[in-house]
C-alpha cells in the first residue's frame, strides 16, 4: 500500500481496456494512485505513437499491458519490439521514474518461444526493456485460467477445438492483476524501481484438460481434442517458474464455479 506522498503517485497503464489492463486499473485506484488510461479507445496508439508522448504529462510509472491477437512469430516480434521503443522514447522524455512490463514465465527462454510466436515478441519486448534508458521491472505471470476459453477458439475445425497440452501453473487474472497493481504503486527507491517479479497459479495444470472443463461448463457445444506437446518445453515444464515466486491463492474449479 502507498504511504505518504505516494498517494500523489500517477501511473499510466497501457491496454487499459484490455483483459489484464482493466483490472490493473481498477486495483491502482483501489491503492489511491491517479491512472491514466492509454488505449486506442481514449484515442492514443502506441504502436503508431499517436498522441502517446503528450499522454504521459506528470506520469511517475509506466505499466504496459499491452496485447495483440495473433500467433504469428514476425507480428508479434513486430508489435511489441517496437511499442517497447515508443514506450522509452515517450517515457525518457516524459521524465518517468519506471516501466512495469507485464510478460510471461520463461517466455525469454529459446526453449520456450521457439513454439510460440506471442511469446517471441514477448521475448522481444522485454529484450528492448532491459536495453533502455529507463529503469524497467518485469513482472512475470503464468499463463491466466481466462486462456483456456482463448484456446478453445484459437485452433477450430468444425466442432473440434485442437488444445496443446501446455503445462502450467495457471492462475486468475484478476490476481494477476493485483499483483501487477502493488508492484506498480511500490516505493521508487534504487532498490524496488527495477526488482523483477513472479506471480504463479496453486497447482500445476494441463490447459488442455482446463479447457476441456470449461467447455463443459459452457454447455459442451465443443468436443476438445488435446494435443500432446510433451517433445517441447512447452510440456516438459519450461513454462513453470523458476526460483522464487508468489503464489495465487483462487483453485481453477473455484475460479470456474464463479464464471457465467
Amino acid at each position: 500500500m502507498m504511504q505518504g506522498n505516494d498517494k500523489n503517485l500517477k501511473v499510466a497503464v497501457l491496454g487499459a481496456t484490455g483483459q489484464l489492463g482493466a483490472p490493473v486499473v481498477q486495483h491502482l485506484r483501489d491503492r489511491g494512485a491517479v491512472v491514466v488510461e492509454i488505449s486506442r479507445r481514449q484515442g492514443v496508439d502506441v504502436w503508431s505513437g499517436h498522441g502517446f508522448e503528450a499522454a504521459l504529462a506528470g506520469v511517475t510509472t509506466v505499466v504496459d499491458c499491452l496485447n495483440v491477437a495473433t500467433l504469428s512469430r514476425k507480428r508479434a516480434v513486430d508489435f511489441f519490439a517496437t511499442t517497447a521503443r515508443h514506450v522509452l522514447t515517450a517515457s525518457e522524455q516524459a521524465g518517468v521514474s519506471r516501466i512495469v512490463c507485464v510478460s510471461i514465465v520463461n517466455a525469454r527462454l529459446p526453449e520456450v518461444h521457439r513454439w510460440m510466436g506471442y511469446y517471441a515478441g514477448k521475448a522481444a519486448q522485454e529484450q528492448v526493456y532491459r536495453a533502455g534508458p529507463v529503469p524497467v521491472a518485469v513482472v512475470a505471470s503464468t499463463q491466466w485460467y481466462e486462456l483456456a476459453e482463448t484456446l478453445l477458439s484459437q485452433t477450430r475445425i468444425g466442432p473440434f477445438s485442437f488444445v496443446p497440452g501446455l503445462r502450467s501453473r495457471p492462475l486468475a487474472v484478476d490476481e494477476a492483476a493485483a499483483f501487477v497493481a502493488d508492484r506498480a504503486v511500490e516505493h521508487e527507491d534504487a532498490e524496488t524501481s527495477v526488482s523483477d517479479a513472479v506471480i504463479a497459479g496453486p497447482e500445476i495444470r494441463d490447459m488442455a484438460e482446463l479447457a476441456r472443463a470449461v467447455n463443459e461448463r459452457r454447455g459442451g457445444h465443443r468436443r476438445v481434442v488435446r494435443v500432446p506437446v510433451s517433445f517441447t518445453a512447452l510440456g516438459q515444464g519450461g513454462l513453470l517458474p523458476r526460483g522464487d515466486f508468489t503464489k495465487a491463492s483462487t483453485r481453477f474449479e473455484d475460479w470456474l464455479s464463479t464464471t457465467s
